[in-house]
């Protein structure tokens, strides 16, 4: 053992007066010095001391002034007793000093003191190291060994740099580690300490325990299906992972369902793109650790369903002449087959698994009548009903009019209604009506097709009557040829349209409409009517666009059946556009408004203009003799130059009777002319003179004057 020395020293008891030793414990490292004093009563004469080391002499003799101790052989040189004190030294101190040391103290009278010194010698610690360094077991072997050296103290062991579990498994003999039936908890780095008063060391070991692989486990993912571990759909995305623990990881084999697939990955994880249904069964996935040789498999069942298209269907069929009902539900399509149950039937229900479930009753049928019969579909990523209910009821009839390639009518007679199973007859006024000529029956009965329908010779009252054993029912439907039992005419939301609605009376057959315009009176299509429009049978509402706003016209509907016209609706007239809306209203009221104000504003201007130039012309002095001025002379023919007068201001209402240009021309009236320069000469007529239409006659006065002023108008 390398390092330091440790020395303990345990006092003993003395009899009777104990002896003083230093308290303990001490150590010494080796080479270095052993000094153990002693201090005893005081005692006359000087009492006999013996050392001992185990039971082994090392001194004896007398203490006192002339006291001598003589040392054993084997220490000769390295052990003396101080003979005054008794006190024990060994210089320098070996490893075998190591042990209990025993002093005895004999005083006069007999008695015996005596007490136990313990003394350990320790070296330096030096490097420490565990043997082996890296160790590898498998996991259930019987033990696993690490040895601790040098052992120079007190030795310790860390896992980890956590202490040793108080576990059973785990043993410390000196230096040495010993695990029985090491277990994967086990690996990891083990820490051995060595330490003494004077020096400590660590050493380091790895333990790996190999394990595995355990059973493995396979998850099965999928992305569309909630629980992937019970089903997964066609054409989804489906992943397999295989996890076992082990060390070293273990290698991972796949065994597919499909063993013409030869993309067989060697990982943990698998992945199947847009599953198919041949692709379902059994997977397996092998784990194998190569160290420990061991190896597992595990197996898993991968469902891969189709969902029946769907919805179970129901059927109910009289079989045995009538006397028995066959009940059968299906629900084909699916993978797996869904399961199917038939619920309400007397004696309790028939289920089972499989694309198609029946039973058949031939007794209780009266108790049947009415009773409602589910069937209820399970699959795995669906479910589904369907209900009968034996005795007919509900039943009921429909029409459709329609019109063949070659332009004649075709009428379908629908039967509607709970009616399985049963027995389909039809009449027509009380005769029975079959399949044959221009009547065509459906397979099950319930269609009624009529070649060539014409009015009047197919109308009238239609019976459809639903029976089987359990009971029957009817319904009837009288067909009326084509007519309009009420329609309206409106303007339409854009100018020049117009908006029809109308009603048809329940079983009047119809295949089509027109839709007719009276033109406007005086107008070249005045009196006849026009067909804007050609509908179908179905139409109940149309609008027509085009029209004149102003105008107003005559509309009538005409139903058709086929090339037969039914009779037309009664006439209305859309009026003309002649009323305004409340925005034209208040335009047309400002508008006039504002008019008024600007007329006013205009008279006011003009009459103002008219004064000033009046007032102007009032004061213009006539034109000097020697300016030529003329005057028409379809009014003065017999002009001359004038002299120059002011004439007088023109009476108030004075009318100008003509113009005439060329000057500054002064007014003057008709009346003031004759006055001043008489009347003019004759000659040709002129509007307001004697001589021509208009003009009344004047009579020669004054002789041929020229006026050489007028008013230029």
């Amino acid at each position: 053992m390398a390092g330091a020395a440790r020395l303990l020293l345990l006092l003993g008891t003395a009899l009777p007066f104990p002896l003083q030793l230093p308290p303990g414990p001490l150590a010494v490292l080796l080479g270095g010095n052993l000094s153990i004093p002693l201090s005893y009563p005081p005692a006359q004469p000087p009492p006999r001391i013996v050392w001992q080391r185990n039971q082994m002499a090392l001194a004896d003799g007398h203490l006192g002034p002339n006291g001598s101790v003589a040392v054993a052989q084997v220490y000769q040189g390295r052990l003396s007793v101080d003979p005054q004190g008794g006190a024990l030294t060994i210089t320098p101190v070996a490893l075998q000093d190591t042990g209990i040391y025993t002093v005895e103290v004999f005083p006069l009278g007999g008695q015996v003191w005596r007490g136990d010194v313990q003394v350990e010698v320790y070296e330096l610690v030096g490097k420490v190291s565990v043997t082996p360094p890296s160790l590898e077991v498998t996991e259930g072997a019987r033990l696993a060994v690490l040895t601790c050296t040098p052992m120079r103290g007190t030795i310790t062991w860390t896992k980890d740099g956590q202490s040793l579990d108080q576990d059973p498994r785990f043993r410390v003999s000196a230096g040495t580690l010993q695990i029985s039936w090491p277990e994967r908890n086990d690996t990891g780095s083990y820490d051995c300490t060595v330490s003494n008063p004077f020096s400590n060391g660590i050493g380091i070991a790895q333990i790996r325990v190999y394990y595995g692989p355990d059973p493995p486990t396979i998850h099965i993912s999928s992305d569309r299906d909630p629980e992937p571990q019970r089903y997964v759909r066609v054409n989804s995305t489906v992943g397999l992972s295989c996890r076992a623990p082990s060390d070293p990881p273990a290698h991972i084999y796949w065994s597919l369902a499909d063993a013409s697939d030869p993309l067989v990955p060697a990982q943990p994880d698998l992945t199947l793109p847009q599953v198919q249904l041949s692709q379902a069964g059994p997977y397996s996935c092998l784990a194998s650790n190569p160290q420990t040789q061991h190896r597992l498999r595990a197996t898993v069942t991968l469902t891969v369903t189709q969902i029946p298209p769907g919805s179970p269907s129901c059927s109910l069929d009289s079989v045995a002449n009538g006397t028995a009902l066959r009940f059968r539900c299906s629900w084909p399509g699916g993978s797996p087959a869904p399961s199917l149950s038939l619920q309400g039937l007397p004696g309790g229900g028939e289920q089972g698994v499989g694309p198609a479930l029946e039973r058949t009753l031939s007794s209780l049928l009266p108790a049947l009548s009415g009773t409602r019969v589910t069937c209820l579909g399970r699959h795995l990523a669906a479910e589904g009903t369907c209900s009968m209910t034996p005795a007919p009821s509900g039943v009921s009839l429909s029409f459709q009019a329609s019109l063949d390639p070659g332009g004649a009518v075709l009428l379908d007679l629908q039967c509607q209604g709970t009616y399985r199973p049963v027995e389909i007859t039809w009449a027509r006024h009380g005769e029975p009506l079959g399949p044959g000529g221009r009547y065509r029956v459906s397979t099950d009965g319930a269609r009624l097709t009529i070649s060539n329908f014409t009015a009047p010779q197919d109308l009238g009252g239609y019976l459809v009557r639903c029976q089987n054993p359990l009971g029957s029912q009817e319904s009837n439907l009288t067909l009326t040829g084509p007519s309009i039992s009420g329609w309206s005419l409106a303007p339409g939301s854009e100018p020049g349209s117009a908006r029809l609605n109308w009603v048809v009376p329940e079983g009047s057959v119809v295949t089509g409409f027109w839709i007719q315009v009276q033109g406007p009176p005086g107008g070249r299509a005045a009196g006849e009517w026009q067909t804007l429009q050609t509908l179908g049978g179905a139409t109940r509402s149309s609008t027509v666009v085009g029209l004149q706003p102003q105008t107003p016209y005559s509309f009538r509907l005409l139903p058709l059946l086929g090339d037969q016209a039914g009779e037309p609706s009664h006439t209305q007239t859309l009026p003309s556009a002649s009323t305004l809306g409340p925005g034209a209203i208040a335009g047309i009221v400002l508008g006039s408004i504002l008019g008024m104000i600007l007329l006013l504003a205009l008279l006011v201007l003009l009459i103002w203009f008219l004064r000033a130039r009046w007032g102007k012309q009032e004061k213009m002095p006539l034109t000097p003799p020697g300016t030529h001025q003329h005057y028409l002379s379809c009014q003065f023919p017999n002009g001359r130059e004038s002299d120059p007068v002011e004439p007088p201001a023109p009476p108030s209402g004075a009318s100008l009777r003509c113009s005439w240009g060329d000057g500054n021309l002064s007014f003057i009236s008709y009346e003031d002319h004759l006055r001043i320069h008489g009347p003019p000469a004759s000659g040709p007529g002129c509007p307001g003179d004697g001589r021509g239409p208009g003009l009344p006659s004047l009579a020669s006065g004054q002789g041929p004057r020229t006026a050489r002023s007028a008013t230029r108008v």
